[in-house]
């Protein structure tokens, strides 16, 4: 038996989990056995797979958020794993190429996205981790600790600094029941979307380009895909991570400690 596989099947909710890193973490799950809630702006066309099933909502909205531990909680009687990892890029902003209009708009709606919802996606799920015991994993990113050579701009930067003092406030204040960690990936391609009218188009277009500069940037010359870094959110769910809280794993090729040769 896998390791990671509990003896009974766990109720997991994950956030921005129709695509990326969200839906490796959700398919990860599904084939352990757990039952899987995917909260998305959108429903696919598709089902994602046997074990998942996807509550339409907006994470900056509370009842959503609601509804879709409602709904672990009527598939499996439990919520046992919350992971936070909705959420939309800035596309590069600048302030001197940008207006004090698009300023205010840009910031205010990606930190909507990446604080507001992962608070209220952790609001809405403490009361069913502190009944089970459960944990929290959170998507962070090299922007979350980096502000130059990542393609991050001043709002994303910005959100993904206050999502890891997010991470840290949550373990302390949810400890000793519910451990609370995160994973901030270095350059991984997912077709992260850029705050915008819809918040719809993707941040590079161009994925070839985007995959050699960031497999050059980093000391590995790796790209990580989203497949390989679900294994770090399975491995933060189970129990050989309960001695760990306010962690953030960084699988980013070394980028934390130097930039790769040429």
């Amino acid at each position: 038996m896998d390791p990671r596989t509990a003896v009974t099947a766990r109720g997991v909710l994950v956030t921005g989990g129709c695509s990326g890193i969200g839906l490796a973490v959700a398919r990860a799950h599904a084939a352990l056995g757990d039952v899987v809630v995917v909260l998305d702006r959108h429903a696919p066309d598709t089902p994602l797979g046997a074990g998942i099933e996807v509550v339409a909502g907006d994470v900056t909205v509370a009842e959503d958020n609601e509804r879709a531990v409602a709904r672990v909680l009527a598939l499996a009687g439990r919520l046992d794993h919350f992971v936070g990892n909705a959420g939309i890029h800035d596309g590069g902003l600048r302030l001197g190429e940008a207006d004090a209009e698009t300023v205010r708009r840009v910031l205010t709606r990606v930190l909507e996205v990446d604080v507001l919802g992962y608070a209220l996606g952790a609001h809405a799920a403490r009361p069913a981790l502190l009944e089970s015991g459960g944990c929290m994993t959170f998507t962070l990113s090299d922007a979350s600790y980096e502000v130059q050579g990542n393609g991050a701009g001043l709002a994303y930067v910005a959100a993904k600094h206050a999502a890891l003092g997010l991470v840290r406030h949550l373990a302390i204040d949810l400890a000793p029941v519910v451990r609370v960690n995160a994973v901030a990936p270095g350059g991984v391609i997912t077709g992260l979307a850029a705050a915008g009218a819809t918040d719809e188009q993707p941040v590079f277009a161009d994925a070839e380009t985007i995959h050699g500069l960031v497999e050059r940037l980093n000391p590995l010359h790796v790209v990580m895909r989203p497949s390989e870094l679900a294994e770090l959110y399975l491995f933060l769910a189970s129990p050989a991570a309960r001695g760990m809280t306010g962690e953030v794993l960084r699988p980013d090729g070394g980028l934390s400690v130097g930039r790769g040769k040429s």
